[in-house]
């Protein structure tokens, strides 16, 4: 129980975050409503986030979960960095 309770709080916050960034840059609004949508989404992502790694079978299948989502929005974070 413990690692996906890790993988959840620690991966879910990451992935809520870098989630948020991705959509910070996306969405076609002012700068002050991008924040302010990103702070009311923000957590109920990272708890989705959270729900989603307890359903796991195992704690490394929890910490595969959210490094393969995590991968990918990092990856489109990158590629918003650079563009």
């Amino acid at each position: 129980m413990w690692p996906k309770t890790f993988a959840a709080i620690f991966g879910g916050c990451l992935i809520s975050i870098s989630v948020m960034l991705n959509l910070n840059h996306l969405l076609p609004l002012e700068v002050d409503t991008r924040l302010f949508l990103g702070l009311l989404m923000a957590f109920p992502l990272w708890v989705s986030a959270m729900v989603w790694c307890y359903a796991s079978d195992s704690g490394w299948h929890a910490w595969r979960r959210c490094g393969g989502l995590l991968l990918v929005s990092v990856g489109f974070n990158t590629l918003f960095f650079f563009s």
